[in-house]
């Protein structure tokens, strides 16, 4: 579950033990706390969700992934599943558990973006191994990048 998601949970929590406090309406609890149940387990259930969807899409695009250096990924191989290897130098929009992995290898360093959290803990420094599709970089029209499928560590 992201930050973001905890943030909007401990904020909503607050407003119902304030309004509580305030009003000493017993009743009002019988709907809040469903509903704070509810902001707890729909992001959860979400997050399951997708983790189990990238699971799946990494048991299909393993066998057809090929093996590729950072440097050698072009404009022309966006559609294509690649494998890359190298490591993270930094990772950005992990509190919304949407990471973007900086990885470098001897030849380039590319974005890799999850939309989910990968399923062992990676960070900065850590040699990994990424599987995704090439893609053109949201934010730019020049420069690409590879949505991953999955994103582990790997023993040096």
């Amino acid at each position: 579950m992201s930050v973001f998601a905890w943030i909007v949970f401990i904020i909503c929590a607050g407003a119902v033990a304030l309004n509580y406090a305030a009003t000493g309406n017993a009743s009002f609890l019988w709907y809040a706390i469903p509903g704070l149940i509810l902001l707890l387990v729909i992001p959860m259930t979400l997050a399951w969700m997708s983790r189990r969807s990238f699971t799946q899409a990494h048991e299909q695009s393993e066998n057809q992934a090929r093996s590729c250096k950072i440097g050698k990924i072009v404009p022309a191989m966006i559609g294509n599943v690649v494998r890359i290897s190298g490591e993270v130098q930094k990772i950005s929009f992990k509190w919304l558990n949407r990471p973007h992995f900086h990885i470098k290898d001897a030849t380039g360093e590319i974005r890799v973006i999850m939309f989910t959290a990968p399923a062992n803990k990676v960070a900065a420094g850590d040699k990994v191994e990424a599987i995704g599709i090439v893609m053109k970089y949201p934010l730019s029209k020049e420069r690409i990048a590879l949505s991953a499928v999955s994103v582990k560590r790997i023993e040096n």
